[in-house]
């Protein structure tokens, strides 16, 4: 474990000192190492996109695929590149469209929970938007299984004011915060781990399963829930539009807000399918296995 930290460590410092432009030029290279070398989950990658997009004719599904991998690349390399990247140098390539949605709400003393998707860079926007936006920002995610470069990343993380916060605490630091507005950012659109209590839906032409998180907290603390769409506009340049899912979600039914989120993000996959996250098992799950059975 200790070996893979100082691996991590030297290659982000490596990272630090080449420029975008060799960057994105290793990123080419290892697309193409991916595609046709060692063909990184190709037949999951493949699967998805198929059974997502079934009107469309073979070639249509490769161009969506080897567009995946470009971006997966890109993502990688930028990531890496994030733990050292200048905070000017971030604020130029990542930029909010309209912070003000959020800065209105900051404004009102009011706290919001807000939702992303793993589509084209969100590990810059974690960076990025306490740069930009007036709220504390909590981010809930899974923590690495190496301790020493998951507490290097929340350390790297924090330093312009975000605070990772495992999965396991998420209801903690709802409790705990209350003295100032506060930005709590899910990133939603992955496979549930208790798909019993998940919210079923056809989502890009399969039956799935959809977590209920931001959903049930933005209802518990009567929090208006906005969406972060994330879209490159050229190579390592992003552009965030901040949009309002739900202004009002104690009086929405259950999976309102849910459905509304991902047919958000289904209409933004559809325009432009190859900045998704395709490699994630998404739809492992199967509504007929988890089926509760009515007790008696």
């Amino acid at each position: 474990m200790r070996i893979s930290y100082y691996l991590f460590i030297f290659i982000a410092r490596l990272f630090a000192a080449l420029p975008f432009r060799l960057l994105y030029l290793l990123s080419d290279l290892f697309c193409l190492l991916l595609i046709y070398v060692i063909p990184y989950r190709k037949k999951v990658i493949q699967t998805n996109i198929e059974r997502s997009f079934p009107n469309l004719t073979q070639q249509a599904h490769q161009k969506i695929i080897k567009g995946f991998y470009h971006n997966f690349c890109d993502i990688i390399v930028e990531g890496i590149k994030g733990f050292t990247i200048t905070k000017k140098d971030l604020q130029q390539r990542y930029v909010f469209v309209n912070p003000e949605v959020m800065n209105d709400l900051y404004a009102k003393g009011k706290s919001v929970v807000a939702v992303g998707a793993h589509y084209a860079n969100w590990e810059w926007g974690i960076m990025a938007a306490p740069l930009a936006l007036k709220h504390k920002l909590y981010a809930f995610y899974t923590p690495l299984t190496n301790k020493p470069i998951d507490t290097y990343m929340r350390q790297n993380r924090k330093k312009w004011g975000t605070e990772l916060v495992p999965g396991s605490e998420i209801k903690n630091v709802f409790n705990a915060t209350h003295n100032e507005p506060v930005l709590y950012f899910f990133g939603a659109d992955q496979s549930p781990s208790k798909p019993e209590k998940a919210h079923w839906m056809e989502f890009l032409n399969q039956d799935t399963a959809c977590l209920t998180g931001a959903e049930s907290f933005a209802k518990s603390y009567e929090l208006p829930m906005l969406y972060f769409d994330v879209q490159r506009i050229k190579k390592g340049h992003y552009a965030v539009t901040i949009t309002v899912l739900e202004n009002d979600p104690v009086n929405t039914s259950p999976g309102e807000i849910t459905e509304n989120y991902m047919r958000t993000l289904e209409q933004i996959i559809r325009k432009k399918p190859e900045d998704y996250l395709w490699s994630h098992r998404r739809w492992k799950h199967s509504r007929k296995e988890n089926l509760r059975i009515p007790a008696g």
